[in-house]
């Protein structure tokens, strides 16, 4: 690869992985725990589930105590079948029939229903700190954009995890084994960047691609969309039959046919075959339809959906999709569902996932890391080594603080009182993000990479050894009772913080302020306490030679160099004599019997006419006059104002003249040259403003 070319890539690697470094390390970090958003929540909630295979369930009574409470008919329903907790979840769209409907049918409405006591809870009751780091780590908090924007950041990553292998090829394997915790500071960042980089290439690959697939699924659509041209209708049906609805034609008089008799028959249908999606299409109407969604066991069959419905006006069941049968557009799908979510192989995937993500966190940070000791060089300006290590700080504040956060707020909603636990959705919008947020300020102007990276892991581990106590404590979960009564959910979440909080009070005590360990701005300090003074020095001498070189190189280069002052001063008096021969052009039509006396003249002339003289022509030379005695900076601004507004009015005045005088030729020639004289005016005095800025 020639020079030019590995440059370009290594610019363009560096450039794309620091500009998403901070939300890529987000999405990775909320995401290892979004892995686990079931057993947080059945932590949260510290209670055993009795679980229940799913085609036991008895909906039959369930929509039976739902009718009672809500108005279902005409209405589409959607039960998520979640395979492993006590609560299920309802989607109900907006009726169909709008004729003497309540106001909550109007509307579509999401809640969770409790398998045994038929409970009902709305989402915002329901909701937990599992949720929250789930839709944390594609930005959902941030409304409409913020998926986007979670879909753009794995665009570039795709981006820069491609640079980044074109960049380090030749140095993949030398790096990888010779990486070395005892070399220079950059020299281990580098080589841990390389190294753990490429551990964890197929997972970022993959991570990159599935999660710009989900995020960006709109933008996925529109090649598919000239395949189907332009039935947006028919692409839906084909990629998403299950989203298909029908019109709703009446009530059926017909006895409703049992739902539990309907799943229980078809669930059957394959040996291990779980159900996953109950949907129910115009409930309650003539045509009412029941579909079943489930997948064989993955142990069976990685990739398999089987989907079966029934037709209540015709009493026909039909299989739309054999799940023992391969179909592209399903099984690429949920290829990118089970990759993405890790959900395969039970809680062992999971846990491989957590640790490639915390990696990938690893080398997320490595990376700005030696971004900053790159650009830490004697040889650079005071300026560049302030802008890189506020960079730095800032990043570091943001991503390294986040740790201890979320083990405080594991915390936060075991201990927080049952009459706060349905409003854990506004704590944790409002408390967890406003905590982040006073760590990141703390220790973005502490200004000390060391100490925020051993502060933010010794706090993060005390809290996470303290999560499986107070779980003990308040929810008599203790590890040996969670592992004996086989709740496996609880024992998961205990453990995931004992084995992190282990690790993290580890690296503390390794990570020691060694000579050859410290990094460039240590062996480089910068003096923050007089950083306004040594700017400011800085930037005089810099602008005294900048000054000096570019006035002899336009010398050199330019023959007819003209001082910008000179310039300037030139400037001010050439609009003033232009106004005052514009006015003399303006007499030239009495030689020609035109008379210019104005309506009403007694032969003074009013004072508004002096003041418009000397505002206009006596400025003009007033300015070009003090111009060569004042260079103060509030003169330049002053001056700038005063030439732009003459500017605008030079304009506005020839726009007139063209369409009110266009005969007076002598006179617009006049206008044409004061309106570039205005021009050249406002440039010369934006660039003498910015000299020594």
């Amino acid at each position: 690869m020639s020079n030019r070319n590995y440059n370009v890539f290594f610019n363009t690697h560096t450039v794309s992985g620091i500009i998403i470094s901070v939300a890529l390390y987000v999405i990775f970090f909320a995401g290892a725990f979004a892995l686990f958003k079931d057993e947080i929540e059945a932590w949260e909630e510290g209670k055993h589930s009795k679980h229940i295979a799913r085609e036991n369930i008895d909906f039959d009574s369930l929509l039976k105590n739902l009718s009672k409470e809500k108005h279902l008919t005409s209405r589409d329903l959607r039960f998520y079948l979640d395979n492993t907790r006590n609560d299920i979840y309802l989607l109900s769209s907006p009726a169909k029939d709008t004729l003497n409907i309540p106001e909550e049918a109007k509307y579509q409405n999401y809640e969770a229903i409790n398998i045994h006591t038929l409970k009902t809870a709305t989402y915002t009751e329901k909701y937990s700190l599992g949720e929250f780091l789930y839709r944390l780590h594609f930005f959902a908090q941030i409304p409409i954009f913020g998926v986007y924007l979670a879909g753009f950041v794995s665009l570039f990553f795709l981006f820069a995890i491609v640079t980044g292998v074109i960049v380090h090829w030749k140095k993949i394997i030398s790096n990888f084994y010779q990486f070395n915790p005892k070399n220079a500071l950059k020299r281990v960042w580098t080589d841990a960047h390389t190294a753990l980089g490429i551990i964890g290439l197929p997972f970022q690959f993959m991570y990159a691609i599935t999660g710009a697939y989900f995020c960006l699924s709109i933008f996925v659509l529109i090649p598919a969309n000239f395949l189907y041209n332009g039935n947006q209708k028919k692409l839906m049906e084909d990629l998403r039959p299950d989203q298909k609805t029908y019109g709703w034609t009446g009530s059926t008089q017909k006895e409703l046919p049992s739902i539990n008799q309907f799943i229980q028959k078809n669930s059957s249908r394959w040996n291990y075959f779980n159900p996953t999606f109950l949907l129910i299409k115009n409930y309650g109407g003539e045509s009412m339809k029941y579909e079943l969604i489930g997948e064989l066991n993955e142990k069976e069959q990685f990739l398999s959906i089987g989907y079966i419905s029934y037709d209540l006006k015709s009493n026909h069941t039909t299989v739309l999709r054999n799940p023992t049968k391969a179909k592209y557009t399903d099984d690429i799908q949920q290829s990118m569902y089970r990759l993405h979510f890790g959900n395969f192989n039970g809680k062992l995937s999971k846990v491989i996932y957590f640790i490639l993500a915390l990696i990938t966190c690893f080398v997320i940070i490595t990376g700005v890391l030696i971004w900053i000791e790159a650009r830490n060089k004697k040889s650079m300006t005071l300026k560049q080594r302030l802008y890189t290590a506020k960079v730095g700080h800032i990043y570091l504040a943001i991503c390294l603080s986040l740790f201890p956060v979320i083990a405080l707020f594991f915390l936060v909603v075991k201990l927080l009182p049952e009459a706060y636990q349905t409003q854990k959705m506004g704590i944790l919008y409002n408390y967890f993000f406003g905590i982040w947020l006073l760590a990141t300020l703390f220790f973005r102007f502490k200004r000390d990479n060391y100490f925020t990276n051993k502060i933010t892991l010794l706090i993060g581990a005390v809290l996470g050894f303290l999560i499986p106590i107070v779980n003990g404590i308040v929810s008599n979960n203790w590890i040996w009772n969670t592992y004996k009564n086989k709740q496996y959910d609880i024992l998961t979440i205990d453990l995931l913080w004992i084995s992190l909080s282990t690790i993290a009070l580890w690296v503390y005590f390794k990570i020691k302020p060694k000579p050859e360990m410290q990094s460039a701005f240590n062996k480089h300090p910068i003096d923050y306490k007089n950083r306004k003074q040594l700017l400011a020095t800085e930037r005089e001498l810099n602008q005294s030679e900048l000054k000096t070189n570019q006035l002899e190189t336009e010398k050199i280069e330019d023959q007819n160099y003209i001082p910008m002052r000179t310039k300037i001063v030139i400037l001010w008096i050439f609009l003033g004599i232009g106004w005052i021969v514009h006015h003399m052009y303006g007499l030239f039509n009495i030689y020609y019997n035109e008379t210019l006396v104005m309506e009403g003249a007694t032969g003074e002339a009013p004072l508004i006419h002096h003041i418009y003289r000397i505002l206009f022509e006596g400025m003009c030379l007033l300015f070009g006059l003090l111009t060569l005695e004042i260079s103060e900076k509030w003169f330049k601004i002053t001056s700038l104002i005063w030439a732009s507004i003459a500017a605008l009015y030079n304009v506005y005045h020839f726009i007139e003249a063209i369409l009110h005088e266009s005969s007076n030729i002598s006179e617009i020639f006049m206008l044409i040259l004061v309106t570039i004289a205005s021009i050249f005016l406002v440039k010369n005095l934006n660039s003498w403003r910015k000299e020594n800025i």
